[in-house]
């Protein structure tokens, strides 16, 4: 958000050579001639420094990031009252695979699915789309 400020309140050095020419002429043909161009018109002007303007951004996201454990990891571990939170104990074994999802690597059904209803389901894949395939003709039929 703070990138979006600066760009809308940051003068850029390079206005009169980002109108067009044609566009300046226009402008001053208007009668227009003394009036300020709005900082919006010239927002996309300076393609560097919005750039630099990024950069600061997201430099300062990651620095937040990096600093968030010191100055408010303490809110994951304490409740409003200043009480250390219960920590759920962990269960003593624990599968990687599920018993209501289909196991495989993005959570749907493919082609490597171990259980009945992902095999159900590429069956049923394989039988929803089998109209638009080819089919073999009988040798009765003549294509000319």
């Amino acid at each position: 958000m703070a990138a979006s400020y600066m760009l809308q309140t940051r003068k850029s050095q390079y206005h009169d050579t980002c109108i067009p020419a044609d566009r300046k002429a226009a402008l001053q043909g208007a009668g227009d001639s003394g009036k300020q161009h709005r900082e919006a018109e010239y927002s996309n002007c300076d393609q560097v420094s919005q750039d630099t303007i990024w950069k600061q951004a997201v430099g300062g996201e990651k620095r937040c990031l990096k600093n968030w454990e010191s100055s408010w990891g303490f809110l994951a571990e304490f409740d409003a009252q200043g009480k250390p939170k219960e920590r759920p104990p962990l269960p003593e074994k624990a599968t990687i695979f599920s018993d209501n999802v289909p196991n495989t690597n993005s959570g749907n059904y493919g082609n490597r699915v171990n259980t009945d209803l992902g095999t159900t389901m590429s069956k049923m894949e394989f039988q929803f789309y089998s109209g638009g395939r080819r089919k073999k003709m009988g040798s009765d039929m003549i294509c000319y």
